[in-house]
C-alpha cells in the first residue's frame, strides 16, 4: 500500500517552471555585445618520452614522441617514425626573424 493519500496520486504533476537564466558575465574589453570572444589557442603537446630497444646493438633508448637515437652505436630512425608530426620552423616562436635582401638579389 502506498504512502501517499489518494487525492494526492489523482492529481496531474506540477508543470516546470522555468529556470533562472543564467547571470551576464563581465564585459569582456574589445568584445562586441551578441558575439562570442574567440578562444585562446592551445599551447602545442608536451612531448612524451618513450622506450625502446637500438635495433642495432640492443641498447635500451629512450627518445621523444618515438624519435630515437643510440649513443653507443650511432644509430637512428628515421624522423617521420616519430608518434606526431613534427613542428613546422614557422609555428617556432623563438626563431630569428627573416632576413630581407633590400637590394632584392637572390
Amino acid at each position: 500500500m502506498s504512502d501517499i493519500p489518494a487525492s494526492e496520486a489523482e492529481r496531474p504533476p506540477e508543470p516546470e517552471r522555468p529556470r533562472e537564466a543564467a547571470p551576464v558575465p563581465a564585459a569582456v574589453p574589445g568584445a562586441v555585445r551578441g558575439t562570442v570572444p574567440k578562444p585562446t589557442p592551445m599551447p602545442p603537446p608536451t612531448p612524451d618520452i618513450t622506450y625502446t630497444q637500438c635495433k642495432r646493438c640492443g641498447t635500451e633508448l629512450a627518445g621523444l614522441d618515438g624519435r630515437y637515437s643510440c649513443g653507443v652505436c650511432g644509430w637512428s630512425n628515421h624522423w617521420s617514425e616519430g608518434h606526431r608530426p613534427l613542428p613546422r620552423a614557422e609555428d617556432d616562436p623563438d626563431a630569428p626573424p627573416t632576413l630581407v635582401n633590400p637590394l632584392g638579389e637572390q
